[in-house]
């Protein structure tokens, strides 16, 4: 009666071990799309990134085979249930691997995407500032306004609050991994603002 039941035992352990497998691989790229890439860009770090660019070619690829593995763990994880010679401690740890997973898969689709995190995990961003100085205006004026946009075809907004006197401007507001276009334009006594001034740029690392 005990040898009877040896060939079932060894089979359970041997899809609990392709279960824990699946579960590894999902768990680990997962959360190196979701944290550990954003925390090495937010420190500068320039290294090759795994993150697939939103619906591309790659996306759906990755997309695919994270879809077959889930599949195989949740097919794993029945015939665990099914098996009574695996021990119910193996069925729960299986079952809590396939729930996190499951998880952080449904939060890669929707942060590979550009929506927010289902997880939001706390990393202090480091801190950058971007510095620009112009050329005097030859005719008088009373200061002077810096405009800003993030992409080359976008519109201008002001990022000063109040006129800028002299002839330098720190715009500490920029975010890490973006380019962004400034222009100036002086303002004179009846606050008429000049036309744009030439257009420089900035990437923030």
């Amino acid at each position: 009666m005990t040898g009877a039941s040896l060939p079932s035992s060894r089979s359970g352990t041997r899809i609990a071990s392709i279960a824990w497998r699946l579960a590894l691989v999902l768990f680990l790229f997962t959360s190196e799309n979701l944290w550990l890439d954003r925390w090495l860009r937010i420190r500068g770090h320039r290294l090759l990134s795994l993150v697939p660019e939103a619906l591309s070619g790659v996306w759906f690829l990755v997309f695919v085979i994270g879809s077959v593995a889930l599949i195989l763990l949740v097919v794993c994880q029945i015939l665990l249930v099914r098996d009574r010679s695996v021990h119910f401690s193996t069925k729960l740890g299986v079952g809590i691997a396939l729930l996190i997973v499951t998880l952080l898969s449904v939060d890669w689709v929707r942060v590979t995407n550009g929506q927010p995190s289902i997880f939001r995990l706390q990393i202090s961003p480091r801190k950058h500032a971007v510095t620009l100085k112009w050329n005097a205006s030859t005719s008088p004026v009373i200061g002077y306004n810096v405009y800003r946009r993030s992409s080359p075809q976008g519109g201008y907004l002001r990022i000063n609050q109040s006129l800028i006197p002299g002839l330098s401007y720190t715009d500490d507001t920029v975010q890490s991994g973006i380019t962004y276009y400034y222009v100036a334009r002086a303002v004179d006594a009846q606050n008429h603002e000049s036309i744009n001034s030439n257009e420089s740029s900035a990437t923030v690392p």
